[in-house]
């Protein structure tokens, strides 16, 4: 077939060649069908971003004819729109269709009936005031029909006008939905505010502002590049602030040829209209400057109240001890008497102290005091949630969902309502940052008491902040338990994480089964002993779900990214009676681990969730009807949820995850690689945090010369925070006399 001379086409789509279902994402947009002009020439093969494209809609496309090396001639597709139909039957056709809600096919006749063959052109310049009085269609109705029609429209003029800036169709379709058809001028003028709402990254808007002619030294370039370096630096570092000559010399690095006054200057004027806050030579995004402020003062308030001595309190202790037959630690006593002495108390201690049992002593001694009083309990994640509530007998949520947490508005619970307990135990205090600690903290009532629970050698938050450090430095009643109970001290895990924290090797005794080292110093081979490891505890009668392989960098030979090929590969591969989806370098298949990897508080889906493939079904859209597209099904813990295809992004395999994503679980069996390859993560608290998500055996594979590398690492990483001396500054500038008891 000749190349026809010419760029643009009418037609509709015969069949997708590429993906077969026709499925496109906003991820994985490319697309190639079978496509037939309506001019009656040839079909002929037509490639590109075809995300939104139906098969047999009528549409037009634009773009330049290819010759394939394996495939031959191909129509390129630049962009492609929907011409607006012209003939009645084509103007019932569209409004019937699955592009206008709330319209049928009599619903469609009756409107051209009245509104004749110029129906489309009326209602996008009229709206909803030209269906009134047609039979069948109310206000809310002719609304939902005329802004379904006007969006499907402009937006297309909308994509032609920005296309040639390189911006995505994807993110044209975002922009329409966040500003409507202001986003063409909002672009123009500004288009580093792409960024503010988070649809693309500095680097790309600066390309764009390149192609539209935006001066180097812009105002709102300047402005753009101090929030992205004080953000990432903030959030890749845990830092709360950035120390002024810091955050200017490396936006002048970014900006190279931008002289140093002029980003100084624009930094200033983002102080005086506290876009950021300035304070000495600190540099904090705002929103953590508040938090970090607000849970300072909260924290010194209740740290200064007293909740009352209990005179029988030596009594119950002795007394709960006789009923279950134990003898609670020295620490393990203080920690309950300071309970109900202090309105918030911080309980820590390394694996074998006691943390659980003392918890239940508190909890029962507690109930028998106020039979009546509400105990709530929470953590950081689903696993530390429920871990925490299997311990106890008790119902326990995540912090978020605690607090009610609800997408793109505040927490339920806050300042104005507090939560409805009078004791409340959280779990994993080492995994709170500095936001999630202020909303809680926020969410507590001024006679709530606080029992914070943790491990502080492990590592500290993903997120800004160093809370439990900051809150124990300061002052924040505190109680570690020290003495490791002997039924901990037959587990060579207990005794080895307690030497790796003191800085010691690790002891192996062969006669036991609960610790093994396999020396391999090759990270190829190591990972081949990874799979073997995992397969034969298969073997052995383990769950999948009993497994956790940890590693502590998600790039390399035996980072998470190629573990989890491998481990696919091994104990899940593809067979005919298995449902599996296909996306940008991913495959998800049924019976695959996977985790969640960020908040979805519409699903009820948190970061760190682990969950398991279970085929595959229709998702349903915002109003809650099943479309035709095929999305992935999964469950977490008796919970199912349906994935859409551009959803997946938040879901990733789990036969492997970092030790930073492991934190706040644990499971009967962890294997974990330790290898100079991984020589920038060896640090003493990753290796304990990995081998204390260990509850029955672990098993190490690498060298011991890395294993020694991370062990004498202990080395804090400093953070950014000015909470402990926050918290102290309010602690002294509240008078004795003036401090409250309560109880």
């Amino acid at each position: 077939m000749e190349a026809p001379l010419l760029e643009t086409s009418t037609g509709h789509v015969v069949y997708f060649i590429h993906p077969r279902n026709g499925s496109l994402s906003e991820e994985d947009t490319f697309g190639v069908a079978r496509w037939q002009p309506e001019n009656g020439g040839e079909p002929f093969a037509i490639k590109g971003n075809l995300y939104g494209v139906n098969k047999g809609e009528r549409i037009t496309v634009h773009g330049k004819w290819e010759t394939h090396p394996k495939y031959g001639l191909q129509f390129a597709v630049d962009h492609w729109e929907r011409p607006l139909p012209k003939t009645k039957d084509q103007i019932i056709s569209f409004l019937s269709s699955k592009f206008v809600k709330g319209c049928g096919v009599k619903t469609a006749e009756l409107i051209v009936q009245k509104l004749g063959d110029r129906a489309l052109e009326r209602i996008m310049h009229e709206g909803a005031a030209c269906l009134m009085g047609i039979k069948g269609i109310g206000t809310k109705s002719a609304v939902k029909i005329a802004d379904s029609i006007k969006s499907n429209f402009e937006i297309q003029q909308i994509m032609m006008t920005l296309l040639p800036y390189g911006i995505s169709a994807d993110t044209v379709t975002k922009m329409y939905k966040q500003w409507g058809n202001e986003c063409v001028d909002i672009v123009r003028r500004n288009p580093y505010r792409l960024t503010e709402i988070h649809l693309i990254g500095f680097l790309k808007a600066d390309e764009i502002a390149m192609t539209i002619g935006i001066s180097m030294d812009s105002p709102y370039r300047l402005n753009a590049a101090l929030q992205h370096v004080l953000n990432e630096t903030c959030y890749k570092g845990g830092h709360c602030f950035v120390f002024e000559h810091e955050l200017i010399d490396r936006t002048k690095e970014l900006l190279r040829g931008v002289s140093e006054q002029d980003i100084e200057t624009e930094l200033q004027l983002m102080a005086a209209h506290e876009q950021v806050i300035w304070e000495e030579d600190k540099i904090y995004p705002k929103h953590l400057y508040i938090y970090e402020n607000k849970l300072a003062h909260k924290l010194a308030c209740m740290a200064t109240r007293s909740g009352g001595a209990m005179p029988s309190i030596e009594n119950s202790i002795k007394q709960y001890q006789m009923k279950h037959g134990i003898v609670l630690a020295d620490k393990q006593r203080e920690a309950i008497r300071e309970m109900f002495r202090q309105q918030i108390l911080i309980v820590t201690g390394n694996p074998g102290t006691g943390k659980t049992t003392v918890v239940k002593a508190m909890i029962d001694i507690y109930k028998k005091h106020y039979p009546e009083a509400s105990i709530g309990l929470c953590a950081p994640t689903g696993r530390a949630a429920r871990k925490l509530g299997e311990l106890t007998g008790m119902n326990s949520s995540t912090i978020h969902m605690m607090l009610g947490f609800r997408p793109g508005a505040e927490p339920e619970y806050g300042d104005d309502m507090p939560l409805p307990f009078d004791l409340i135990f959280t779990d994993e205090v080492s995994m709170k940052d500095l936001q999630l600690a202020y909303h809680l903290f926020q969410a507590i009532g001024p006679n709530t008491k606080v029992v914070l629970i943790g491990d502080s050698d492990q590592l500290p938050s993903v997120g800004p902040g160093n809370v439990l450090h900051d809150m124990i430095t300061a002052g924040v009643p505190h109680v570690r338990l020290t003495e490791i109970f002997r039924q901990a001290q037959e587990s060579q895990i207990i005794m080895n994480a307690h030497r790796i924290n003191n800085g010691e090797q690790i002891v192996i005794d062969k006669n036991k089964d609960d610790f093994f080292f396999i020396e391999q110093p090759e990270p190829e081979r190591i990972a081949h002993l990874v799979v073997l490891s995992v397969l034969r505890f298969l073997d052995k009668g383990h769950k999948l779900e009993d497994i956790l392989v940890l590693s502590p960098m998600k790039k390399g030979v035996i980072g998470t990214e190629e573990l989890n090929n491998a481990l696919q590969a091994a104990v899940n591969p593809p067979a005919l009676d298995k449902a599996e989806i296909k996306t940008v370098g991913r495959i998800y298949r049924q019976g695959d681990k996977v985790i969640q990897i960020r908040n979805d508080y519409k699903k009820k889906i948190l970061n760190g969730d682990i969950g398991v493939v279970i085929g595959t079904a229709l998702v349903k859209d915002e109003e809650g009807e099943l479309t035709d597209e095929i999305g992935l099904a999964c469950d977490f813990h008796g919970k199912v949820v349906v994935y859409s295809k551009h959803e997946l992004k938040d879901l990733l395999l789990a036969y492997a995850i970092t030790i930073h994503k492991a934190q706040g679980g644990q499971a009967p069996v962890v294997i974990m690689p330790v290898s100079t390859s991984h020589y920038v993560m060896l640090a003493r608290n990753l290796i304990y945090t990995g081998l204390t998500r260990a509850e029955g055996v672990c098993v190490m594979i690498g060298t011991r010369k890395a294993l020694s590398v991370a062990i004498s690492n202990n080395k804090m990483v400093q953070r950014n925070t000015a909470l402990r001396e926050r918290i102290e500054s309010n602690m002294q500038s509240i008078p004795t006399g003036q401090r409250k008891v309560y109880g």
